[in-house]
């Protein structure tokens, strides 16, 4: 009885433990992608770089990226505040509002002094929301290589994205432990039963001596 008891409690013990790691299976961590302000270009090439910018996140799964239009809808004031000053603080307010473990932003404008080129100078940011810190890729190109440039940003920010481990939340491994509790306890009240029914294991009538 007393070894049936122990192989119960220890049973309940490892099984928790099994479970939480099951549990907390790599998942895609969030990214949003907040969009890219360019200044100085006209309409139809500000789309054409809105664009290349679009393309270097096309692997990203659709369950784990957050596009700009969406994030609107959800934090606009948040993100109007981010272009108009892009530093950690403008970010970890964008992440706080989204819950996304990544952020990525630009900001460009046309510097080039010459109307016949298109000269992009500004910065494209990745922004980590575990660490609070943003990674800032510089860029001064001129434009008809700029389809090179946004192939080393999705080299060197996008592809080297790593996964997060997300565990379940405290509510799902609570309910999780509470019933393997509630297993344990009816494993040991049959074992109980079962041993009552059979008696203390003495057996057989007592015999008076003559």
């Amino acid at each position: 009885m007393t070894i049936l008891r122990s192989f119960t409690f220890y049973t309940i013990i490892l099984s928790t433990i099994l479970f939480y790691k099951l549990s907390a299976q790599d998942q895609p961590s969030k990214v949003l992608y907040a969009g890219v302000e360019i200044e100085g270009l006209e309409s139809w090439m500000k789309e054409e770089f809105e664009l290349k910018f679009n393309k270097i996140f096309e692997d990203i799964t659709a369950d784990q990226m957050i596009d700009d239009k969406n994030a609107l809808d959800v934090a606009g004031e948040e993100l109007d505040s981010l272009f108009s000053e892009i530093n950690d603080f403008r970010f970890k307010q964008v992440a706080d509002k989204m819950d996304v473990a990544y952020i990525f932003a630009g900001k460009f404008k046309n510097v080039s002094p010459d109307d016949r080129k298109v000269m992009i100078q500004g910065e494209f940011y990745r922004y980590n929301a575990q660490l609070n810190s943003s990674f800032r890729y510089d860029v001064l190109r001129y434009y008809e290589r700029m389809d090179a440039e946004a192939r080393v940003i999705k080299q060197q920010m996008v592809d080297s994205l790593p996964t997060v481990t997300t565990p379940s939340s405290f509510k799902n491994v609570l309910l999780l432990f509470g019933s393997i509790l509630l297993v344990g306890i009816l494993l040991m009240s049959l074992a109980g039963t079962d041993y009552n029914s059979t008696g203390d294991g003495s057996g057989g009538t007592p015999v008076t001596p003559a």
